[in-house]
């Protein structure tokens, strides 16, 4: 008979990797990341004991639960890389695993901070809640381009707690959950019902404020939208001979729906530059003229006389007047453009054209309803979009999803739409290709949402907020930054503390 004990410290991190991370696909499974930590916290306390090898151990453990929740939260990243980037399978498949373990790596080093701090026995789920969220801060800080993962995005569907990211965005709401988590293992190992009482409160208090923050939301007022998706394949979507094909089916679309004052497609939804292409152009204008509601597409285009693209959302008038263009600020690396092009081309033989990064903050108006557009990717970044969103009443968020295929990346821009929603109190309307699109309410409340499979065309009426800041608009992410300043200082003065020790202890053996 096999005998488990041996393999403890791979089973239980990867427990709760999968438990933590569930609820990335499915939210409606929240609960399961309030207790996901569990087994990992067993495994620390009984590992540390062997101080022989427990360092190597709880370095190993942490290893194995952070690559857990890389593989189950983004392993979608295998589809860009395997089958456009132009590199081989093999190829791709170690870049991905290199991707994996790199960042299990930052959750084995948490495991050792968090282990080495701690100075008391048993575990202190403050400190595990501090560190924890630490960790996520100041790994998103310093590798900006994976903004996945975080402990918050498991409480998209739980709606009381959601409510908090007006007040501290994701690192508050992380802060919540593994609090609570900690909390929780020490009633258990501890087999006092006192250590409950605290998660009970947080329970209690969240339920309380949560609900009365959802039921007691005032709306301004109501605009009718209308959104449009396609099912397009990524790489048949930007064959020449499907232009015409392509423009005519959301321009049809459009049609059906006249009672949409802004109608919204997905990013990069014109597949020729409208702005160099006079003959595509003008066919398009020239459809639109008998539309009478405000158009807001996507379509790669250079500016002025210059050959570069850009990243850009259109917005059209009645009639087929241009009034506006945002030119995406933040583009995906790999995908968008390329980190040091000259030498991938060199070492790999591959060259990519990269669009520019636009770097003007733009501001949608429609008579005097205005609203901000984020382009794909930028819904992922909550600075980005708090960005001049005070002078906006609504965000409007258009993607194109078609290039990550099965997976949860779909639903995980969804979880990040819905926490900007409640961040900035403004709705979100989001419409994209291969992805859920709708209307996200400044509560989180989702008002719609439809995957473009399952529905493309579609009107419904957006909640327009009262302009004003938020908490979260006003400090940002300051439990993240408090988060980092006490892990740190910490550190250091377990290090202090250590090295002091150890001279009084070289001083005794002269």
């Amino acid at each position: 008979m096999v005998n488990l004990r041996k393999y403890y410290i791979y089973i239980l991190p990867i427990l709760s990797g999968v438990l933590f991370s569930i609820p990335f696909s499915y939210p409606s499974l929240f609960p399961l990341s309030w207790l996901a930590l569990l087994p990992f916290l067993y495994l620390l306390e009984r590992w540390k004991k062997k101080e022989d090898k427990g360092y190597l151990a709880v370095f190993i453990a942490g290893n194995l639960l952070g690559i857990t929740i890389m593989v189950l939260s983004s392993s979608w990243l295998y589809y860009p890389l395997a089958e456009h980037s132009g590199l081989s399978f093999l190829v791709a498949l170690f870049l991905l695993i290199l991707v994996f373990v790199f960042f299990g790596a930052i959750y084995g080093l948490w495991a050792l901070i968090y282990v080495f701090v701690k100075r008391s026995p048993g575990v202190s789920p403050v400190w595990l809640a501090i560190s924890w969220i630490a960790m996520e801060f100041l790994r998103f800080r310093s590798i900006p381009a994976f903004p996945f993962a975080f402990a918050a995005y498991t409480q998209s569907s739980f709606l009381s707690l959601l409510q908090f990211a007006e007040y501290g965005g994701i690192y508050l709401v992380g802060l919540v959950v593994i609090l609570f988590n900690g909390y929780l293992y020490k009633t258990i190992a501890s087999r006092k019902i006192r250590f409950i009482l605290p998660a009970i409160l947080i329970l209690i208090f969240i339920l309380g404020v949560g609900w009365y923050l959802t039921n007691n939301y005032a709306i301004d007022s109501w605009l009718k939208v209308g959104v449009v998706q396609t099912n397009l394949d990524p790489v048949e979507k930007w064959r020449v001979n499907n232009i015409e094909k392509n423009m005519d089916y959301l321009v049809e679309e459009s049609r059906q729906l006249p009672e949409a004052e802004l109608i919204v497609w997905p990013e990069s939804s014109l597949t020729f530059d409208i702005i160099r292409n006079e003959f595509y152009r003008n066919r398009f204008l020239q459809q639109l003229k008998s539309l009478n509601s405000y158009l807001q597409i996507g379509s790669l285009s250079i500016m002025d006389d210059d050959f570069a693209r850009y990243n850009s959302s259109f917005l059209i008038g009645p009639g087929g007047v241009i009034k506006n263009r945002y030119n995406k600020v933040r583009l995906v690396p790999f995908g968008e453009y390329m980190p040091l092009s000259n030498l991938v081309e060199k070492l790999t033989g591959i060259s990519m054209v990269s669009q520019l990064p636009g770097n003007e903050l733009v501001i949608f108006q429609m008579g005097e309803i205005s609203w901000k557009t984020v382009i794909c990717s930028e819904i992922l970044y909550p600075g980005l979009v708090g960005k001049g969103v005070d002078e906006a009443q609504f965000i409007v968020n258009q993607s194109n999803e078609a290039w990550y295929k099965r997976g949860n990346l779909q639903e995980q821009m969804w979880i990040a739409a819905r926490f900007r929603a409640v961040e900035n109190r403004r709705a979100v309307l989001k419409a994209g290709n291969v992805a859920y699109g709708g209307v996200i309410a400044p509560t989180g409340e989702e008002i719609m949402k439809k995957h473009s499979r399952e529905l493309s065309t579609f009107s419904l009426e957006l909640p327009l907020n009262i302009k004003g800041e938020t908490l979260y608009q006003k400090w940002g992410d300051y439990p993240g930054y408090i988060s980092a300043l006490i892990l740190l200082l910490s550190l250091l003065l377990k290090i202090i503390i250590c090295l002091k020790r150890n001279k009084r202890k070289a001083v005794r053996k002269i």
